[in-house]
């Protein structure tokens, strides 16, 4: 393998651990569901300028969340929307946090399918399975990102507490 060669790959490498942090069972949840239309995601949608389009009522319209929306700079910071319809309502469940540019994620998309993503479950962990749809042999098709544990306080102070018990008896 070149330089050139390396290089490029360690590119698509970090792009990938970059995507994996994506926020994606916002997206693939509501098309895991047997019910889909009650549990669409929703956000705020933006005009060409990036400003919140509103309705007659001044109020901002709401669309359903796509996929580039989740790496996508310019929703960075948008709260994600569940529709209440026992209330009728958007209640807010999250927040998006992108970071691709409008090239990047254009290019990002026409070369990765999204396969399976797991969000952070108690234990910190999460990972992304994506497919390369430009892949030159079948041993490089597919790419597992699998995201660092993040620990909450008390979980730190668990294992503090262990390797004390552990090393003083």
């Amino acid at each position: 393998m070149t330089n050139k060669q390396q290089i490029n790959k360690l590119k698509d490498n970090a792009e990938l651990a970059w995507a994996s942090y994506g926020y994606f069972h916002y997206f693939l949840e509501q098309h895991n569901k047997p019910d889909y239309i009650d549990k669409v995601h929703y956000i705020d949608a933006k005009d060409e300028n990036g400003k919140d389009k509103l309705d007659n009522n001044n109020k901002k319209v709401k669309r359903p969340i796509e996929i580039t929306d989740i790496l996508d700079m310019n929703y960075k910071k948008c709260d994600v929307f569940e529709y209440n319809s026992f209330l009728k309502r958007y209640d807010r469940i999250g927040t998006l946090d992108g970071d691709f540019g409008k090239i990047q994620l254009q290019q990002f998309f026409e070369r990765y399918d999204l396969l399976k993503h797991c969000p952070n479950t108690d234990s910190g962990f999460s990972a992304t399975l994506f497919k390369d749809t430009k892949a030159d042999s079948k041993d490089l098709e597919y790419t597992l990102a699998i995201r660092g544990t993040e620990f909450k306080l008390d979980q730190i102070q668990d294992l503090l507490n262990d390797y004390y018990i552990g090393t003083n008896n």
